[in-house]
């Protein structure tokens, strides 16, 4: 489904608006940085649900255990992310630690519990702050598979619906009580669990994929209007409890049409081979863009600004500098480290049905 790494591309990129752009900015009017996170989240409900409810369907035929399937899930998760995190991690501990809380508190950082911290702090300002969604993932990481290999098959539906409720009531709860960051893993349940949805529709119940594409398409036009009506209103708390659910539905139309195949000007765009390799190494991208923006940028305009007769200290110069930098670290970091470690996992695989 190449049209997902597409998506992936998307997604980082609003990332890196909210952060390289002001925030009083026209281009940051809309919550780029929320919509970007929402959309990894979903993305990451529909992939890793896929993938258990097929493993789990080959154990209920007996074709293998769950004590197999969880090791080979969590040890190929932990190939793919654990690598490049703890190397990143390492490097600023030991280089920039004044930037971050990571050399007051290490053991949040290293062991994936930061959105606990941060949840804690409030300080937006670390360095490291985007960190606080990949441990909500890597916690995520750990209890689905339970979940989905134990839950009976005629309840599925059920569990994952009560997990979407369980998000947005957490996040309503968390408010009512005076913090309404949204950076705990209950908060963001709703977006993993509306991913989670349409793997199951997908595998389980592949004869409503119509139905359920009417459905989302009602759903997303009522997400537009409250959207719309959103971010006309100050960001206050009301504003984050609703958000996250509403970009979660967003998101999941856009899924479910590269999931089936986006075509026209929209299929031509998300099967850019370009924006195809951007999303293989958003991962990348994802960690290092505040660092690169920050710490790399300003040093290597200042050494060529020497031969160059105009001024490297536009704002857009750096912003540009920056993605080039972005991208050249982050393929680097794929072909170099990520790439040759993702292929141990040949050593973990599932049944060819599914993998």
């Amino acid at each position: 489904m190449p049209q997902l790494d597409a998506l992936r591309a998307f997604a980082v990129t609003f990332v890196l608006i909210f952060h390289w752009f002001p925030q009083e900015a026209l281009i940051n009017k809309l919550p780029n940085g929320s919509i970007g996170v929402t959309l990894f989240f979903v993305l990451s409900g529909f992939l890793i649900t896929q993938i258990l409810i097929k493993n789990r369907n080959q154990i209920l035929a007996g074709k293998n255990t769950q004590t197999a399937v969880y090791k080979n899930f969590i040890v190929r998760r932990a190939l793919r992310i654990f690598p490049i995190y703890y190397l990143f991690l390492t490097v600023i501990y030991f280089t920039l630690p004044e930037t971050s809380d990571i050399s007051k508190f290490p053991l949040y950082y290293y062991l994936y519990g930061y959105n606990i911290l941060l949840h804690q702090t409030g300080n937006w300002g670390d360095l490291l702050s985007p960190l606080w969604s990949l441990s909500v993932e890597e916690q995520f990481y750990l209890f689905w598979p339970t979940v989905i290999l134990l839950t009976p098959r005629t309840q599925l539906r059920s569990v994952i619906i009560f997990t979407i409720i369980l998000g947005l009531g957490t996040r309503i709860w968390w408010a009512l009580n005076g913090n309404s960051q949204g950076v705990m893993t209950l908060t963001c349940l709703d977006s993993f669990g509306i991913g989670a949805l349409w793997s199951y529709i997908v595998e389980e119940q592949p004869e409503t994929i119509p139905v359920f594409r009417k459905q989302l398409l009602w759903a997303t036009l009522l997400a537009l209007v409250c959207f719309a009506y959103l971010i006309t209103q100050p960001y206050t708390s009301f504003f984050r409890i609703y958000q996250r659910t509403i970009l979660s539905v967003l998101s999941l139309y856009f899924i479910v049409h590269a999931t089936l195949g986006f075509r026209g000007m929209a299929g031509r765009i998300l099967t850019n081979p370009a924006l195809i390799f951007m999303g293989k190494i958003s991962y990348g991208i994802y960690l290092y863009h505040m660092v690169v923006s920050g710490y790399i940028t300003g040093p290597v305009l200042n050494k060529l600004s020497r031969f160059s007769p105009i001024s490297l200290q536009d704002p857009w110069i750096h912003r540009i500098a920056s993605f080039i930098l972005l991208i050249l670290l982050s393929s680097l970091s794929w072909f170099l480290i990520e790439k040759p470690i993702n292929q141990l996992k040949r050593y973990f695989t599932y049944s060819k049905s599914a993998a």
